[in-house]
């Protein structure tokens, strides 16, 4: 299949000089970096707060097949290279994602993108293929620093729902997580600094704990009440890999996601002391809703 190979093929991306992003590639053409390329522009030497785009699981274990039936895997293609992101499933036709893995700065090629649904090993076949018809970012989204790093993808085609393809449960206003909570993160990037997903690159999965704002902040002064924390436990941590990917929370018995996999320190990934960073899904709620829906009432009135 086409779009399956295009998933797995050698891929390399090159950084566009507007931004400040790590992003992670699936490929052999990065030669000693692996399945990992991360360019860092700084934007001056004495800023202290400097966000390193990441994801993915150090430290973490093999998830077992069909446990994150909603998280989708994303090759994206825009003017500056191909590489991976990680998203969450909302409808039959939306993605959630993180703003900085489809910059419009480098004007994402929809026609070349590609989303995997109902995956467990990248090596092998998904449930389902889907092309991108759209992408909406957040209009606020600043790419220097990672602010509303939130973005949605529309795909091409519908999916159906099955035990292997479901739909991410988002927060009630109600729902509080509080320093400590236990949650989860899962990915397929790498598995620590400059150590790859290897063998059948099966989705891993992790454990992290929530941790105190303020905490968080002294790590990271440019943190806003738009993000949260989480990790780093005995170097366990999301890392560099897929950014995008869902940060989830059990809440009634129902595993929400709480978080969007943003940026961590530039020293790297599980780092004792130092958590990663996500986007605070429960700031976006108006967005996410808006976005859907507008685009329901658009395709009504097509």
């Amino acid at each position: 299949m086409d779009v399956y190979k295009a998933g797995l093929q050698s891929v390399s991306v090159y950084p566009s000089n507007s931004r400040l992003v790590g992003w992670i590639l699936t490929g052999k053409a990065m030669g000693f970096w692996g399945l990992l390329s991360v360019i860092l522009l700084v934007q001056d030497a004495a800023e202290s707060f400097v966000p390193q785009a990441r994801s993915s699981i150090a430290g973490g274990k093999d998830a077992q097949k069909g446990s994150w039936p909603w998280i989708v895997y994303l090759l994206i293609t825009d003017n500056t290279g191909s590489f991976s992101c990680g998203g969450s499933l909302l409808t039959e036709e939306w993605v959630l994602t993180a703003a900085h893995c489809v910059d419009p700065n480098d004007n994402p090629i929809p026609d070349n993108s590609f989303i995997r649904l109902g995956t467990h090993s990248l090596n092998e076949p998904s449930v389902f293929y889907r092309t991108i018809s759209r992408i909406v970012s957040h209009p606020q989204y600043q790419p220097f620093d990672l602010l509303h790093d939130i973005a949605l993808v529309k795909m091409r085609e519908k999916v159906s729902f099955s035990s292997l393809v479901k739909p991410m449960s988002l927060p009630k206003p109600s729902d509080n997580f509080g320093p400590g909570s236990k949650c989860f993160v899962a990915g397929w990037g790498d598995v620590g600094n400059n150590v790859e997903l290897s063998g059948n690159r099966t989705l891993q999965e992790l454990k992290l704990p929530i941790v105190k704002q303020s905490t968080c902040k002294k790590k990271f002064p440019g943190l806003t009440v738009n993000m949260l924390c989480a990790g780093s436990i005995k170097g366990k941590d999301s890392c560099l890999g897929d950014s995008g990917g869902p940060l989830v929370c059990p809440s009634s018995g129902v595993l929400v996601q709480v978080g969007i996999v943003s940026f961590g320190d530039i020293k790297g990934c599980a780092l004792k002391g130092f958590p990663g960073v996500y986007t605070r899904v429960k700031r976006y709620m108006d967005f996410i809703s808006e976005t859907i829906t507008s685009d329901r009432q658009a395709s009504a009135e097509a």
